[in-house]
């Protein structure tokens, strides 16, 4: 139950390259710049459910869009963060906004060997690259003291490029990335009846150029190899490229519950 089907392993196969990381750590890095971090609806939950002590366990940390301002607002956060490309981000922001007394970056997957415990464990849009879902939340609940916050996509993230792969791919099914219908159902397995809210917000272009979106796009549909196709993805690019890069609403669930840690 807990494992991932072909379509999810081959999400993580177009995702943890380190090209792909490399071009997600950048638009991550610009989307924390948009607007004001403290005012997410992931923060304000965190921020709702803090104890006294206001520790915070940030679980794929990333460049820390949500390290930040949590540490900015009082909390003590330990931000694990696996990949060495968005470490490198991560701890940029950390020493550009003076924050190496507050967070402390730990370079670990989740789960992981070592034991953290905080009043609130967060995971932000990770949950999707582990391979065992069950295990990930359980891992959660035991580093929680207070609460537990997963932040899950609603709609799949470049849901057009799915549309795109039968023309490169038509054997194949295109990779597919787990969001909420994939991911509450095994909670509810477990017994974890977490409380969903559901905000929709813009997501558009986070990058620099056009350029590095069409080699997102690429990466994305396994093309990068193939001169042929990339050639028939730049002629459908320079029809569509405008369309697809148009800031578009999507959907975020925030599933927050009270471990069972936190009974005992």
């Amino acid at each position: 139950m807990g494992t991932k089907d072909n379509q999810g392993k081959a999400w993580d196969s177009v995702t943890r390259s380190p090209e792909a990381m490399k071009m997600m750590a950048e638009g991550l890095r610009r989307s924390s710049l948009e607007g004001d971090m403290t005012q997410s609806p992931i923060v304000q939950e965190v921020m709702r459910n803090l104890g006294p002590q206001r520790t915070v366990l940030d679980i794929g940390a990333g460049v820390g869009r949500f390290a930040a301002p949590l540490a900015e607002a009082g909390c003590r956060v330990i931000a694990l963060e696996p990949s060495l490309e968005m470490q490198g981000y991560l701890q940029r922001t950390v020493d550009s906004r003076q924050l190496s007394d507050r967070v402390r970056i730990v370079h670990e997957a989740w789960p992981t060997k070592s034991e953290y415990q905080a009043e609130v464990a967060l995971a932000a849009f990770v949950i999707q690259f582990s391979e065992d879902p069950v295990q990930f939340v359980r891992a959660m609940e035991q580093s929680a003291s207070i609460r537990c916050i997963l932040g899950v996509h609603v709609d799949p993230m470049f849901n057009f490029a799915s549309d795109l792969w039968a023309a490169f791919h038509p054997n194949q099914d295109p990779p597919r990335m787990p969001i909420l219908a994939d991911l509450y159902p095994k909670l509810l397995a477990q017994g974890i009846a977490a409380n969903v809210e559901i905000v929709t917000e813009q997501h558009g272009p986070r990058l620099s150029d056009k350029g590095t979106a069409f080699n997102i796009l690429a990466n994305r549909l396994q093309i990068t190899d193939d001169e042929t196709s990339l050639q028939r993805l730049r002629i459908m690019w320079q029809a569509h490229g405008e369309v697809w890069m148009k800031p578009r609403p999507m959907r975020t669930a925030i599933l927050s519950w009270k471990p069972d840690s936190a009974s005992k």
